[in-house]
């Protein structure tokens, strides 16, 4: 059985991480990317304008009152770590969780197959690449606002060594500024990528049969919506949050005076 199993995975073309092509002046875009990605924020502004449109100041309906509740944790999280001056950061935090969530859960209408109608575009290194830049470059103009451009200069040459190690504390800082864009693109790409293949692999089974038993399609029927919900939903859910949390860490470290440390 094992073997069958084995013969049909073998059999099967499974790849992950393709993409619909074009070149649009000189630049090498994937289309269904930019699609998938143009969709989710259709959904975050409308689920915006929905907010706005339903809001009050008397009792609240479910939907405003789920809403003021991911507002309030993470109002919660960036006061405990930044202060009352970290209230800016509220707006940028949810919005981030809300889009990748959405970006996120468009795995759950994924068939596993080579090009996907609706793929999640955080499965592509370009979203999460462009999403983990564009907040860092946001973390240093915090910097620079907190602390001025001497100090933010002297926090790379001063910090975490005394000054005499200036060539070390540059070296280390630069290392650690290089490696968080990177770190918090690939962490996101990296589980989306992971639940694309599982799904892959899963589709791959309805190819598995003994003799007339189609197998591997009653083992696809079965496992691939129990993989859905808990890659799609809950895995989707958590790398979110953990994307909206280090953004919100980030900002910590940005915004702490360089005498604090």
């Amino acid at each position: 059985m094992v073997g069958a199993m084995h013969l049909a995975l073998l059999a099967t073309d499974i790849t992950v991480g393709d993409h619909i092509k074009r070149a649009v002046l000189g630049l090498q875009l994937d289309l269904d990317t930019v699609w998938a990605t143009g969709a989710a924020m259709v959904v975050t502004i409308a689920l915006g304008f929905a907010l706005r449109a339903k809001a009050t100041s008397g009792v609240p309906g479910k939907f405003q009152l789920a809403w003021e509740l991911g507002v309030a944790a993470v109002k919660k999280q960036v006061e405990a770590n930044i202060g009352p001056r970290g209230a800016r950061i509220v707006p940028l935090a949810v919005s981030l969780f809300v889009f990748i969530l959405i970006s996120n859960v468009f795995e759950i209408v994924g068939l596993g197959s080579k090009y996907e109608f609706l793929p999640a575009p955080t499965a592509d290194i370009n979203l999460p690449l462009a999403l983990a830049l564009f907040v860092i470059v946001l973390v240093h103009g915090a910097s620079i606002r907190t602390r001025g451009v001497v100090g933010y200069v002297k926090h790379y040459l001063t910090q975490p060594f005394p000054v005499y190690l200036l060539p070390f504390n540059l070296f280390i800082n630069l290392v650690e500024e290089i490696a968080k864009p990177i770190t918090l693109a690939l962490r996101l790409f990296g589980n989306l990528l992971s639940g694309g293949l599982m799904l892959a692999l899963l589709a791959a089974l309805v190819a598995w049969t003994l003799g007339p038993v189609p197998v591997g399609s009653v083992v696809f029927v079965i496992v691939d919506p129990v993989w859905k919900l808990f890659d799609g939903l809950l895995i989707a859910a958590i790398q979110a949050f953990i994307f909206a949390l280090l953004t919100i860490l980030y900002f910590e470290t940005a915004m702490t005076d360089i005498g604090g440390h």
